[in-house]
This record gives structure tokens, sequence and C-alpha cells, in this order.
């Protein structure tokens, strides 16, 4: 492998995920033998920018942190300089989505990067139907202005997408599919329908190859730590709890599409909230239509990452909740 050192900058490196893939590139490098600088992109306006003379960890494998403000061009241009591969780890609303991801990208064209990852980390919304899901339309939007911006650049800079389905953490919000308080499996539509999870953990370390790989990369990677529908989530739950857990529909995917009308209509929450209520429902409805899995999985594509499946997730939710009624 070639031992040049590369630069590999990662915006939003003050989220969960931003900090976890920079971790994750500082370890594949180590394995690898490659020397790399990973730069942490933050806000300047934010908390983690005191962090910005934090010393590297060596001379060949190191993180720097730099403040910036992902508003100037400049200030994009400066900290994306000799860039390998560019990695969005970025949330927020049209403005971050839409606007600085537009920007950041033109920073790495302008770098002469060889790789853009955007910060898209969901289920395969390229087949969703447009108005489905509000945060996908938006990231869809990003994708086309992508498309202009290499075409009228003439780059070759190589767009890569990753589509890891649902993070497995929300199996232990009590939320997506497992009710731990009611000991039951909510589901929308069918319980035959396929969905698909994978850890933080192993996103940013599947992102974190990406970034690295001197190979090509076509336009989306596809990747899962576990594919579960309603009644192997059940199954898991069992096996793991020692408990029986119920199944319940709690409606069709039509009155679904209704209930998120009329929330969004009722309480469409803040102007630039990104998750309000009615948009955490897309999600789940958009997986119960069943047309996102992938057509194929990605996981094998690197050495080194042992896929981590439901059962640590379901187990800590499960005694949080028994804890809890104890308490009580």
């Amino acid at each position: 492998m070639n031992n040049r050192q590369r630069i590999i900058i990662v915006a939003g490196a003050g989220g969960n995920l931003g900090k976890l893939v920079c971790d994750a590139l500082l370890s594949r490098a180590r394995s690898d033998g490659q020397p790399v600088l990973v730069r942490g992109l933050v806000r300047k306006s934010s908390a983690h920018a005191a962090s910005a003379d934090a010393p590297a960890s060596s001379t060949e494998q190191q993180l720097t942190i730099e403040p910036v403000d992902y508003d100037s061009d400049d200030d994009l241009n400066r900290v994306c300089a000799g860039a390998y591969c560019v990695v969005s780890a970025l949330q927020g609303h049209e403005d971050v989505i839409v606007g600085v991801q537009s920007r950041l990208l033109n920073a790495a064209i302008k770098a002469g990067a060889r790789r853009f990852i955007p910060s898209d980390y969901s289920l395969d919304f390229t087949k969703l139907p447009v108005g489905a899901n509000r945060n996908s339309d938006l990231r869809r939007t990003f994708h086309q202005r992508a498309d202009e911006l290499i075409q009228q650049s003439n780059s070759t800079i190589e767009f890569t997408t990753i589509f890891q389905g649902a993070f497995t953490e929300l199996l232990g919000s009590g939320w997506v599919l497992l009710d731990y308080k009611k000991r039951r499996v909510t589901y929308f539509g069918s319980p035959d329908t396929a969905m698909e999870f994978t850890t933080t953990a192993n996103t940013a370390e599947f992102t974190a190859a990406v970034a690295m790989d001197p190979s090509p990369t076509p336009r989306k990677l596809l990747i899962a730590g576990t594919r579960l529908t309603p009644k192997q989530a059940q199954e898991v739950a069992k096996r793991v709890t020692g408990v029986d857990f119920g199944l319940k529909r709690l409606m069709s995917v039509g009155m679904t599409r209704v209930v998120i009308a009329l929330m969004r209509f009722f309480k469409p929450g803040k102007k630039d909230e990104v998750m309000p209520m009615w948009v955490g429902m897309q999600y789940g409805y958009c997986m119960a239509l069943g047309v996102a899995s992938p057509e194929r999985l990605d996981n094998d594509r690197y050495q080194g990452i042992r896929w981590t499946g439901p059962d640590e997730v379901v187990r800590k939710a499960f005694d949080a909740e028994v804890a809890g009624e104890r308490r009580q």
C-alpha cells in the first residue's frame, strides 16, 4: 500500500458518529500500517472547538480538531486542502444537509479529493417515493446538487453514499419495534417486512474503511448488522430476555400515512427541528413499506469488521426497564 500520508476530513467530528469515525480511521490506519492525518471539523461556536489544540496520538497517525466556519468557503477550502477523502457526519435541516454539504463538496472538489462521503446514513432513500420522508427528501435534493457541482467542475471525485438502514441503538429506545414496558413488539403494516439495523460503531468502522479505500468506490454501498422482521424481533426479545413479548400491529401502512399527515398539520414541531414526532414516524412508515431493503449487502467488502447484532442493545434496554420497575 502507498505509505504516503492520507488526509481524511471528518465534518461533524463533535457528534457521536463523527467521533466514532475519527477513532475508526486511526484504528484502521494502525492495523493497515497506513499513515493518516484525520482533521475533525467542528463549528467555531461549539464547545468542541476548545479542544482544537489536543495533542496528536503519534507522528504518523494523528487527529487534529479544526474549528471551522461552515458558512465560509475560504475556511472550508483551508481545512480541506490536501484531502484524500472528505467525510460528512453533519446533521441538521436544509441549511446544513443541502447548503453546508454543497459548500463542503465544492471545497473537496477544489482540493482534488479522491472521494466524498455524504451524511446520509439511513435506509436506501433512492427507492422511496418523494414525500415519504422529509429528511430523506432533503438528502435527495443534495444528491441532485452534488451531481450538478461535479458535472460543472468536470471533477472525477467519487461521491459514495453509505446506507446502513436504521441504527441498532434505536431498538433500545422503547419506540422502535420493542416496547419494553408493555413487553411487546409493535409495528406498522406486515409482521413479515424485513428491516435493516446497524450499530453506530459498525457504521463508523465501515465509513473509515471506505474513506481510506485505494480502489474506486461505487455510488452507494449497502450494509446491515442485522436484518429483522417484527416476528424475528419477537424471537430475539424472547431469546435475550427470557420473557415472552407479544406482537401487536399498531395500524396499516395506509393509516400510518394518514396519521403522519394529521400530526404534521397539528404538531409540526419547531421550524428547524431535525426530528419532530411526525418525521420520526415517517421513518417507521418508510421501513414498513418494505421497498428500501438493499438488493445486496457489501458487509464483506472490507476485512476486520465484526458485525454486531441487536442482543446487547436489547438486553441493556430490558435490564434498565426491569431495574426501573423495581425502584417504583
